[in-house]
């Protein structure tokens, strides 16, 4: 099982004609900007939030990326997959058998929740790599458990999934939502409501989560004090109880059970 998050440049287009000789079923999700994948004659073009499933070894590709494209992707052996997934990916057996996949998958919470948390493992220290295949099995299960479509218009889940990057860009200082809203360019409702719908959290309590647990990796080589102001707490008991509401146990305890 291999995972990765792919960008663009940030300047231009990207295009590509190729022979695929991977040998991996690719599922992916495209993040931010655009793509075109064009096989046999078939076209794929996901919105932001929209899985697909790929598996074409030995195929002509021609694939078209956006400036500032992003997309993570999850590559298993068909065998592989068959080992993780056994009744529960009986759907694509017949497909992957006759050696060729290609299919969307509707956006929806699980997914776009799923595909985000990912793509933050991925990049994530070495010391990290349970919670990517935590992350790497939800993804799958978003692509096989279906589910029913998110009734969010594509352009407004672009800009949630902008505004979930920005609130997560500094941990120290969540922005108002009114700031958030204004810069992202929805309404304070329809942000409070897309948040929920398409992630499944409020916007505070999804920015205390990652707030706490990035407190948690901090505390591996910082003390209480240090991990707290660095994360804009100037009172430590504050920082304590958010900790403790969060996993249950008190900070100090949490850093000397990490380096004991």
């Amino acid at each position: 099982m291999t995972a990765a998050l792919y960008r663009g440049t940030g300047q231009e287009e990207t295009h590509a004609d190729l022979i695929n000789n991977s040998p991996y079923v690719h599922f992916t999700c495209l993040l931010k900007d655009r793509s075109r994948t064009q096989v046999r004659g078939r076209e794929l073009s996901p919105d932001i939030g929209e899985g697909y499933v790929v598996f074409a070894p030995g195929e002509r590709f021609s694939v078209d990326y956006g400036p500032n494209y992003a997309h993570v992707d999850l590559m298993l052996l068909p065998e592989t997959l068959a080992e993780l997934t056994g009744d529960d990916g009986s759907g694509l057996d017949n497909e992957i058998s006759s050696g060729f996949v290609m299919q969307g998958t509707p956006p929806g919470q699980r997914m776009v929740d799923a595909a985000l948390r990912l793509a933050e493992h991925v990049e994530a220290p070495q010391g990290q790599r349970l919670y990517l295949y935590a992350a790497a099995l939800e993804f799958l299960a978003g692509h096989l458990g279906g589910g029913a479509p998110d009734p969010i218009p594509p352009r407004e889940r672009q800009r949630l999934i902008a505004a979930r990057a920005r609130l997560l860009r500094d941990l120290s200082a969540a922005p108002t939502i009114a700031e958030l809203a204004r810069e992202i360019g929805l309404n304070q409702l329809k942000l409070k409501q897309g948040f929920k719908t398409l992630f499944g959290s409020s916007i505070y309590a999804l920015f205390q989560q990652h707030r706490m647990e990035y407190a948690r990796q901090l505390l591996r080589s910082h003390s209480v004090t240090e991990t707290a102001l660095m994360l804009g707490y100037n009172n430590l008991s504050h920082f304590s109880t958010a900790f403790r509401k969060q996993f249950g146990i008190l900070p100090r305890h949490e850093r000397k059970g990490l380096t004991n």
